[in-house]
């Protein structure tokens, strides 16, 4: 680990273990280092103050409190902490893999406090992640976005005030291809199911949400008749799968989607004009830089790969200059 990779993991693993520890720790001074704040541009020579697990002041000649630990950082380097968009940590078994539609579920239920994962990413600087279910089937689990922190459980971690989200997954994750023949650590995949082809995907979609519309259209209708204090109104039985899906088309929950082509993304981009609702992340869409225009227009972002991201056939078209157009 380089100098300037041991500084951040000190700053990032120092803050986590000091919030975890109890309301009040010794104040850490880190001086006259190179601060990259990323949106205010380099500040050379400067003093960074941590109270509480939190920064206090930034600047020139800061003065240590009393009981401070005081970092010598001449010749390395602090920043922001890193925002993993697309993790699988904290969870043991990310897929929900048996249905094509598992918007019921729930990554919240089942995260792990004690992964050593937590710290492991700490180190390396990753302060915040959003959890995302896998991408087993079109419309998958629901996310959680948590801010890592040492020692402290699970819903301690929760990133308060986060929109929620949910995954959605195209291609050929989702439709499993040759999965029934594959032999995976001398295991066999898991058997082929409804949707097997891009096709399949966009009804799996559009049936969904034409469900979610349905079930909307019940319960507005079922508040509307108690509200004028009609007799024998009887309210819609709920729905936990059709729920997270009403919240997509109110805008009250964010989409995820793995994609990878540019086609399978334009059809998710256009079924979702026609629902009424934005897709909040095209993630990988590795081939995001055929259809720049159309994803702005959406009013989509796209979270890719920053290294190994031409690995199977269905990212043959892959370029390490994706984001770069993009932008």
């Amino acid at each position: 680990m380089t100098k300037s990779a041991q500084l951040l993991a000190v700053l990032a693993v120092a803050a986590s273990s000091a919030a975890a520890q109890g309301n009040r720790v010794a104040p850490i001074l880190i001086r006259n280092a190179t601060v990259l704040t990323v949106t205010r541009g380099t500040l050379t020579g400067t003093d960074l103050l941590l109270q509480n697990g939190r920064i206090a002041a930034i600047g020139t000649g800061l003065a240590a409190p009393s009981g401070a630990t005081i970092i010598d950082a001449t010749g390395r380097y602090v920043m922001p902490g890193i925002i993993d968009p697309h993790s699988h940590l904290m969870v043991d078994a990310i897929n929900e893999g048996s249905l094509s539609v598992t918007s019921m579920t729930r990554i919240t239920d089942v995260l792990n406090p004690t992964s050593v994962g937590i710290h492991r990413a700490l180190a390396g600087g990753v302060t915040t992640i959003n959890i995302l279910h896998g991408s087993a089937n079109t419309i998958g689990g629901q996310n959680a976005t948590v801010k890592l922190k040492d020692g402290r459980s699970a819903s301690e971690m929760l990133f308060p005030g986060a929109m929620p989200g949910i995954k959605f997954a195209l291609g050929e994750n989702v439709t499993r291809k040759n999965s029934s023949t594959v032999i995976v650590q001398g295991q066999p995949q898991a058997p082929r199911r409804y949707p097997t082809s891009r096709m399949g995907q966009a009804e799996v979609l559009r049936d969904a949400f034409v469900r979610a519309r349905d079930y909307r259209a019940d319960r507005d209708d079922y508040r509307v008749r108690s509200a004028r204090g009609q007799r024998g109104v009887v309210a819609p039985r709920r729905d936990l799968e059709l729920e997270p899906l009403v919240e997509v088309l109110e805008g009250k929950r964010l989409v995820h989607a793995h994609s990878y082509r540019a086609d399978e993304m334009l059809m998710l981009l256009n079924l979702a004009d026609e629902f009424g609702f934005t897709i909040k992340t095209l993630q990988h869409g590795l081939e995001g830089y055929k259809i720049a225009p159309e994803i702005a227009k959406h009013g989509a972002g796209l979270s890719s790969f920053a290294d190994s991201w031409s690995y199977k056939i269905e990212a043959y078209d892959a370029i390490p200059h994706n984001v770069t157009i993009l932008i």
